[in-house]
């Protein structure tokens, strides 16, 4: 029997690489051993554990310890995310080391040669079989110096996933009349791209959305969800205190609240450029994404596939597509048989084992 190891720090990749599991388990007759940080390990809760191992692993390891797990585990092909930590790097270079088939799901349209910041192979002598979400994305890793045998255009397993189960709801978008729950969903600034800034993108949302409300003399709640990685700041705090008016009420929900029900709850979801976003459309949500800095064509096109708004960040930008029915639909179909196409990229290079 041949024995697979999975890895994922993060949640973006805990999500991706998560979601082929149940198709990969149902095909390969194979010893499964994951690895998963501490904010991706909620992801393994509702698979059936009896037919795999699961270990945590921190985000940053060092090479001792990625030839331990190697020494330990001896896996056939390792099949990782891309996290913000080097664990899944360190355990890609020991995967190069010693000849050992190498898969990466890639989960997000920006960054991809810092994900393989703490490479010890150049891309010149990468090994490591890429499976990217679209011909776009392909096309600006190219650019960036990756070998075109390297990259396998698959699709984004977890927007299949999302956008090809029940989950997915097709229903009539919420036009500006049917406003009153908005989501928020923040992100650190930094990780957006934005380092430098005179009024923080969330004051400016909350002033257009304040505008909102005066003008049509309508109640408005804006909960604000913080990403895992993010902690409550003063700027926010002071942000949310001055906004909070007659008409507009917001607060900051905890970390424990569940996005899903957040999100179930809402009649509009707002943020910059997380897969939450996407989650949103999935359920039948209004989502609009703020644009704060330069994305990649590749998001671009995704988030319009999905039938997410990208708006200007600034107030006169934001207040305007709050007062405009939404006009964006989505193409879903563009998302469907991405695990499928990851499951039979993992089983050609088992094959080859």
């Amino acid at each position: 029997m041949k024995k697979i190891l999975l890895a994922f720090d993060d949640p973006g990749g805990g999500l991706a690489v998560s979601s082929i599991l149940d198709t990969l388990l149902k095909e390969s007759n194979s010893g499964f051993i994951i690895y998963s940080g501490k904010l991706s390990r909620r992801f393994l809760d509702k698979k059936d554990t009896e037919k795999f191992e699961i270990r945590e692993i921190d985000s940053f390891i060092n090479r001792e310890e990625a030839d331990k797990i190697f020494e330990k585990e001896n896996p056939d092909i390792i099949i990782t995310g891309t996290g913000g930590g080097n664990a899944e790097q360190e355990l890609r270079n020991a995967a190069f080391r010693k000849n050992i088939k190498s898969i990466v799901i890639l989960d997000f349209w920006k960054d991809y040669s810092r994900r393989w910041k703490y490479s010890d192979y150049s891309f010149e002598e990468m090994k490591d079989i890429v499976c990217v979400m679209d011909e776009l994305t392909k096309k600006e890793m190219e650019s960036e110096n990756f070998k075109v045998e390297n990259l396998m255009v698959t699709g984004h397993p977890y927007l299949d996933k999302i956008f090809s189960t029940n989950q997915y709801i097709n229903k009539t978008e919420t036009g500006f009349n049917g406003i009153g729950n908005i989501l928020f969903l923040s992100q650190p600034l930094e990780i957006i791209g934005v380092k430098n800034y005179d009024t923080h993108p969330f004051e400016l949302f909350l002033k257009a959305v304040g505008q909102f409300a005066l003008k049509f003399n309508k109640y408005i709640s804006v909960k604000i969800k913080l990403h895992p990685s993010e902690n409550k700041s003063d700027e926010i705090v002071e942000i949310m205190n001055r906004y909070n008016k007659e008409l507009l009420k917001v607060e900051l929900v905890s970390k424990e609240n569940s996005l899903s029900e957040l999100i179930e709850n809402c009649d509009l979801v707002a943020g910059y450029n997380t897969i939450a976003l996407f989650e949103a459309k999935a359920a039948g949500k209004r989502a609009i994404s703020l644009k704060v800095a330069k994305i990649n064509n590749s998001l671009s096109r995704a988030m319009s596939d999905a039938g997410i708004e990208i708006t200007g960040a600034d107030t006169e930008s934001i207040f305007s597509r709050l007062t405009e029915d939404s006009l964006v639909k989505a193409d879903i179909k563009k998302f469907s048989g991405s695990i499928r196409n990851c499951v039979n990229v993992i089983m050609k290079e088992l094959s080859l084992n």
